[in-house]
């Protein structure tokens, strides 16, 4: 399935998210636990990069790599299905992984950036929450974490952080995606922080073929002036 990641600045879909969904195993992470214990991590992740390509072909994705993919060639491979993509491709790595296991991928990691795909530090705010990823990866954009997100409002004291945050990641050249954005207020908040795009049940649920994200009426959503979110580093081939 597909989720949109929204630009909070035009409101339009910027990019698809590819999620794994399955009936053979109870939950997606049923089915990398499998992988992991079969040693085909590997093979499965190239499979489902294959089928999110083909199943959107015109929009930036963002693809989820799991940490034991780093331990294998795949990636790196001319024909992997993200050097075939006619947009951008993110790959999204766990910020919940300890450091130590990207030091020993550093040079692939390099690799895949050097040839034209973006990285994505995925979930920081939750697990490790350690910053030193946003400084070490070098990613194109920050997933902020529905931990983050959850409950956030304009006068809350979560706000002042999801906003510093933001400020910290544009200054070493990240744009920032606030995820699980489920009410207004949260969108509100997000939105008025600085976030640059926007990803969640309000805008779109999950579904195939790729949704279109919907912006909530205009009526009841109060109009006002946000800056421009780092327009000039948003990348293109």
């Amino acid at each position: 399935m597909f989720q949109p990641l929204v630009d909070l600045g035009t409101r339009k879909t910027f990019a698809q998210e590819a999620l794994v969904r399955t009936d053979a195993f109870p939950s997606p992470p049923a089915l990398f636990d499998a992988a992991v214990e079969q040693g085909v991590t590997g093979i499965l992740g190239r499979a489902i990069r294959k089928l999110a390509i083909a199943g959107c072909p015109n929009l930036p994705l963002f693809l989820n790599v799991h940490p034991m993919e780093l331990n294998e060639p795949y990636l790196v491979q001319p024909d992997d299905p993200i050097f075939l993509h006619s947009e951008d491709v993110y790959l999204e790595i766990t910020e919940g992984v300890p450091l130590s296991h990207f030091a020993l991928c550093q040079s692939m990691l390099s690799e895949v950036r050097q040839r034209g795909v973006h990285l994505v530090v995925d979930d920081l705010g939750a697990g490790y929450s350690n910053l030193k990823y946003i400084a070490d990866l070098h990613p194109r954009v920050v997933k902020l974490d529905r931990e983050l997100i959850c409950g956030l409002t304009l006068d809350s004291r979560l706000y002042a952080l999801v906003k510093a945050i933001v400020v910290l990641c544009e200054s070493l050249g990240a744009m920032v995606v606030a995820e699980g954005i489920e009410t207004q207020e949260e969108l509100i908040a997000a939105r008025t922080a600085g976030a640059h795009f926007g990803q969640g049940y309000l805008l779109a649920r999950p579904a195939f073929p790729a949704p279109t994200g919907t912006w909530p009426p205009t009526q009841s959503f109060p109009v006002f002036a946000v800056s421009a979110p780092m327009r000039s580093i948003r990348p293109g081939r």
